[in-house]
């Protein structure tokens, strides 16, 4: 009687651990955080990075090559005004070889340095480009990739929109 009974106990051990199989966990979702009231949040699953731009800008679906691995354009209606978000495949290994690496000619850089956004270091130069033309890139390395987010509009929109563009900025984050 006692053999059949453990027999019995073994039995019921083993199958209560022939269930159907386990599920694979589901990935974990993006990191949520509130948005700003007037802002949309973008994200990218597949290349770890999220970002929040001006709802009431158009994004504009763009043609890339290699390197890059994502290029999007947020451009406001009615004004020469562009927010542009990129990642490409890079070998740069500091963002010091970033900023000597001459993307831009010396003489047009109104301001430039390190800082840090997001607890991520990132190379930032604000720089006049053509006659009437000002622009603020914002590069971070990280995954073997650049992630830039480069902002352009006239000179006399630029203290306007500096405030939008450095929202934009703040916003990004890479897993």
């Amino acid at each position: 009687m006692i053999k059949w009974f453990i027999t019995f106990v073994i039995a019921l051990i083993v199958l209560a651990g022939c269930g159907s199989p386990q599920s694979q966990p589901s990935p974990p979702p993006p990191p949520t955080t509130p948005v700003t009231p007037g802002y949309i949040r973008g994200y990218d699953h597949n290349l770890g990075l999220g970002f929040d731009y001006p709802e009431d800008w158009e994004m504009q679906v763009s043609q890339f090559e290699s390197p890059y691995e994502k290029v999007e354009v947020f451009t406001k209606a009615g004004e020469e005004t562009r927010i542009v978000i990129s990642v490409q495949s890079t070998n740069f290994k500091s963002l010091a070889e970033v900023k000597g690496f001459g993307y831009i000619d010396q003489q047009s850089i109104l301001k430039e340095g390190f800082v840090k956004i997001n607890d991520r270091q990132a190379y930032e130069v604000v720089f006049k480009q053509y006659p009437d033309k000002k622009a603020k890139w914002v590069t971070f390395l990280a995954n073997d990739r650049e992630y830039r987010i480069e902002c352009y509009t006239t000179e006399d929109f630029y203290p306007a929109l500096e405030e939008i563009f450095d929202y934009v900025i703040a916003s990004f984050v890479i897993e």
